[in-house]
């Protein structure tokens, strides 16, 4: 398998699943994996362009953990973006994944890339992450604690790859 140096986590609107999968993803490469990740970089894009910036509530959760999401802007999902990430990463089948690959089927190499989050770090079952956006605080962050687990698993198979 080709190394990965570019991977695209994205959601519908970029607002909450996205950002905070790309927040995690630096946050870990720049305080536990910094060598194994230098040359790996992490975006996040939504299939929809709703807002201009993440959920108060993914903010809220990142900055419990001590990780600044900074003046992270949302972006749509386009040809372009997907031509330059060797792994995109989606959290709903029906919404995220069949979507993408239908809207973008013509672009070389898109089934091979394109995974659900959960699939791809190894998980065999309870694959897809509801949008949390219209959930309390408290289930929000539960949502949000199902992506760290994926992110950190997804994390340690690029490193895996990279290394052969």
């Amino acid at each position: 398998m080709t190394k990965i140096e570019h991977v695209l986590f994205y959601c519908a609107g970029n607002t909450c699943r996205s950002p905070f999968a790309e927040a995690y993803a630096n946050w870990l490469k720049s305080t536990t994996y910094k060598e194994e990740l230098k040359d790996v970089e992490f975006d996040s894009a939504g299939i929809y362009h709703y807002y201009k910036t993440a959920q108060p509530k993914t903010v809220n959760y990142l900055n419990s953990k001590g990780i600044d999401i900074g003046d992270f802007k949302t972006k749509k999902i386009d040809s372009q973006l997907l031509e330059k990430h060797d792994l995109v990463l989606g959290f709903e089948q029906k919404h995220h994944i069949n979507k993408l690959k239908r809207k973008f089927k013509n672009l070389k190499g898109i089934d091979e890339k394109v995974f659900l989050l959960l699939e791809y770090a190894g998980e065999k079952e309870n694959l897809e992450i509801e949008d949390p956006f219209y959930l309390p605080q408290e289930e929000y962050n539960i949502v949000l604690e199902r992506i760290e687990k994926g992110v950190i698993k997804t994390l340690k198979k690029i490193i895996e790859i990279n290394k052969s």
